[in-house]
């Protein structure tokens, strides 16, 4: 054999974020769609060139072995089941097929999991399945989960949208770590700009990256928000350091590269990303 969350998600603090005025140029909004997504998967394993209708009949692996490659780079490894349905449907259908199944709950199993902890031990109130729970639900998915595209599609994300478990704040919270996968799982067929915007307002990439509570500035204490997300969601997440051409080559200017965005862009776009905390009925300690 191959192969709601524990907290709610931040909400906006609608006194800060309104007194907190920015000036945002919106950005073109890229497409992770699901028909784009298909045609890139299917467009790795079929050959350059030829006329449309030998492109047609190409979406059919033309060996078992082609049909297992596309399945060692679109799931967490093919069997000889998987492998038949690519045979059988093609590539486009194969895909298809993955985008219809129902997603599976790194949550839902990670509560089943606690709750068995619980039964167990009754008497001991602290007893949790804790961070072993999010392993153990992303084994089972990976090797049994019959939304294998999803489930390799949110493992790639979580690659580029990174939070982490040993963070305390983190990894305290393994029931919202669960969710945050969930997430990446749900957003990850959509497009960008919607994946972006729930990654930012999540309360587990919040913690790490600092986000959560931040404030806006304060003239009388030189208080500024902080500046952590701000550099990440450009650094890491979007534009990245360096401005490119077409061709993926770095756009120059006398020899020197030229930067994608500096210290203002970043200090502007930190003002956006104040105001937010958790989306609790008691905002006394948020």
């Amino acid at each position: 054999m191959s192969r709601g969350p524990s907290r709610p998600l931040l909400r906006e603090n609608k006194v800060t974020q309104q007194d907190s005025t920015v000036a945002v140029a919106r950005a073109p909004r890229p497409r992770f769609a699901a028909g784009a997504l298909a045609a890139a998967l299917a467009f790795v394993l079929v050959a350059c060139g030829g006329s449309k209708e030998e492109e047609a009949v190409s979406d059919v692996p033309p060996s078992r072995s082609e049909a297992a490659r596309f399945l060692a780079q679109a799931t967490f490894g093919p069997t000889s089941a998987e492998i038949d349905r690519v045979m059988a449907l093609g590539y486009r259908g194969w895909i298809e097929d993955q985008f219809a199944r129902p997603a599976s709950s790194h949550r839902a199993h990670w509560e089943v999991q606690d709750a068995a902890v619980k039964a167990a031990n009754p008497t001991n109130t602290s007893a949790t399945i804790g961070q072993d729970g999010i392993y153990n639900s992303f084994w089972r998915h990976a090797l049994t989960g019959e939304d294998q595209l999803r489930q390799r599609t949110a493992f790639a994300l979580s690659q580029i949208f990174v939070i982490s478990l040993q963070d305390g704040g983190v990894g305290n919270e393994p029931r919202a770590v669960a969710h945050y996968l969930d997430m990446l799982g749900e957003k990850g067929f959509g497009n960008y700009r919607d994946l972006l915007e729930s990654v930012s307002l999540h309360p587990m990439m919040g913690t790490y990256l600092t986000s959560i509570r931040n404030r806006k500035a304060d003239p009388r204490t030189g208080r500024v928000p902080d500046e952590n997300y701000a550099r990440e969601v450009m650094q890491l997440f979007s534009i990245g350091l360096q401005q490119l051409n077409a061709d993926g080559s770095v756009k120059q200017s006398g020899g020197v590269p030229l930067e994608t965005y500096g210290p203002t862009d970043i200090a502007g776009l930190a003002r956006v990303f104040t105001g937010w905390s958790w989306a609790c009925a008691d905002l006394s300690n948020t």
